[in-house]
């Protein structure tokens, strides 16, 4: 029983240390009135800070990699549908004011 109740308390402690999945896109020339950029939305957790997935954003798109730090947001979402949306809004809105948009694709991996 002591086993037991050790293997309980253990798993709601690491429980607690997990983070919840969110979901995020980034936005870049945004500012400039270069083609805006929008990249896909991708899961990922409340661990990664928006610098760190700037800086996985620049990595796996080449056209970010030289889009200055003022010119490019990361947005974060609770859902994918919230983010889809927003996406899409974006790409509306952009569009509207007759500015060039850029979707981006998911980057291809090779195995």
């Amino acid at each position: 029983m002591r086993y037991l109740l050790s293997f309980a308390l253990l798993l709601c402690g690491l429980q607690a240390l997990a983070q919840n999945t969110i979901y995020s896109l980034a936005i870049g020339n945004w500012r400039s009135g270069s083609p805006v950029c929008i990249t896909p939305v991708i899961e990922t957790s409340e661990a990664m800070s928006k610098m760190k997935l700037a800086a996985q954003f620049r990595e796996q798109y080449a056209e970010l990699k030289d889009i200055a730090d003022d010119n490019l947001d990361v947005l974060l979402f609770g859902t994918k549908d919230e983010a889809d949306e927003k996406r899409a809004s974006l790409q509306r809105s952009y569009t509207h004011r007759k500015l060039d948009v850029v979707l981006l694709d998911a980057p291809v991996r090779s195995e």
